[in-house]
């Protein structure tokens, strides 16, 4: 569930906000209340916070100033922690709430708090919050895409092939190429040389480091990668286009080669298009 501190000087209503709040209704637990910001760090410091709610004007350090130093947490923060933070003022100063926006406050809420827009102001955080973790999971799957199988994958050279099985796996693999799309087998290939499917299985395995069918994947996803960088081309028209007449087994395939699905894979090319 998500974690809530409350940080606020005024006893009666850190009180407050801590029993009153029904906060198992949204999906929050909250972990209690300090009185000050300095308070506030030690408990951030030593567990994990998704959600600060703050009064602004407190002894020893501001809620803006304790919004700040949060928001500096996150940025030096290795495992990319996000915290959203919601300010309670008494103060209708639009200074205040400038400042607060420049520390990635987005809700500001005023002294008295209606109980109604507390609880909206914490399922918008909650929501920035869900978002934020998407993000991040995602850019971590990117980052480790280097890993992913499909990188690993290196096309056959069909080039002069010195030896008779060399030459076997070059007409497997150009038959591979010509006809991925239709589907092709072992046994297509090994009987339009004359051979066993057996025999081709075994040197093709021992020249490309790949059984004929895990080629022959690797060769429809690397396709798959190419025809998703083109946003005109819908998901189920590149699984067709690379042989999968079935949308969703193609994208059980596309994840287990890749470590995205294919629409994680085409947003994050249009990120980096943009």
């Amino acid at each position: 569930m998500t974690k809530v501190l409350i940080v606020e000087d005024e006893s009666l209503v850190r009180r407050d906000l801590v029993m009153t709040t029904p906060w198992e209704e949204i999906g929050c637990i909250c972990i209690g209340g300090v009185s000050s910001g300095k308070e506030a760090i030690e408990v951030i410091k030593s567990e994990k916070i998704d959600i600060v709610i703050t009064d602004i004007r407190m002894p020893e350090m501001t809620g803006l100033e304790l919004t700040e130093i949060i928001s500096e947490m996150c940025a030096l923060s290795v495992n990319g922690d996000a915290i959203e933070c919601i300010i309670l003022s008494g103060y209708q100063d639009f200074e205040y709430a400038r400042q607060a926006m420049r520390n990635g406050v987005q809700e500001y809420l005023v002294k008295p708090v209606d109980d109604d827009e507390l609880l909206e102001a914490i399922k918008r955080a909650k929501s920035r919050l869900e978002a934020k973790n998407a993000n991040s999971n995602l850019a971590g799957r990117l980052e480790n895409q280097d890993e992913s199988m499909i990188m690993f994958f290196k096309e056959y050279h069909l080039g002069e092939q010195k030896s008779q099985n060399a030459h076997y796996v070059a007409r497997a693999i150009k038959t591979i190429t010509e006809r991925y799309v239709g589907g092709v087998t072992v046994e297509d290939a090994a009987g339009e040389m004359s051979i066993s499917a057996s025999y081709l299985s075994r040197v093709f395995k021992s020249e490309t480091g790949y059984t004929f069918n895990d080629y022959l994947t690797n060769y429809r996803i690397k396709k798959a990668l190419e025809l998703l960088k083109n946003p005109d081309v819908k998901i189920y028209e590149a699984a067709d286009l690379v042989g999968y007449s079935d949308a969703r087994y193609f994208s059980q395939i596309f994840h287990k080669f890749t470590g995205l699905t294919p629409r994680e894979f085409r947003n994050s090319v249009m990120k980096t298009d943009s």
